[in-house]
């Protein structure tokens, strides 16, 4: 029993890397739908000529109330779309149509080796001052 509530104390204070929903569902878009609809959701992605249907301009675009419509499409594909249900799920699919509200360019999320390089070159640059 002691050793359950150590544990769960111990992951509950971990904090969490995850973006905000709409900054993973920007990320998202860029990294699955932009080739196709765009890069701010118009439908002029430089994919879209390559189809028999026109890739649908999308931002600000969508009704609320089909929601769940949308997000089945986007899993599991029609017309020229493919299927996205193998690449990520239902609540990711949620936070593309929540970006798609108002999109806005977002940045990719650092890795550990930008942030390792960046903390190099700061520490070469104070030390350059110094001298």
């Amino acid at each position: 029993m002691l050793l359950i509530v150590f544990t769960s104390l111990a992951l509950a204070a971990q904090p969490t890397k995850r973006a905000k929903d709409f900054v993973r569902g920007g990320n998202l878009y860029k990294q699955n739908c932009w080739m196709c609809h765009g890069k701010m959701g118009e439908g002029d992605g430089p994919a879209d000529g390559a189809f028999q249907t026109d890739s649908p301009a999308l931002a600000k675009r969508l009704d609320p109330s089909q929601q769940n419509a949308m997000v089945r499409v986007i899993l599991d594909g029609r017309g020229d779309m493919p299927s996205f249900s193998q690449t990520f799920g239902k609540e990711d699919a949620k936070r593309i149509l929540k970006w798609l509200e108002d999109p806005k360019p977002v940045r990719e999320p650092k890795s550990k080796d930008d942030q390792g390089n960046k903390k190099k070159k700061d520490a070469k640059r104070r030390r350059k001052k110094r001298e």
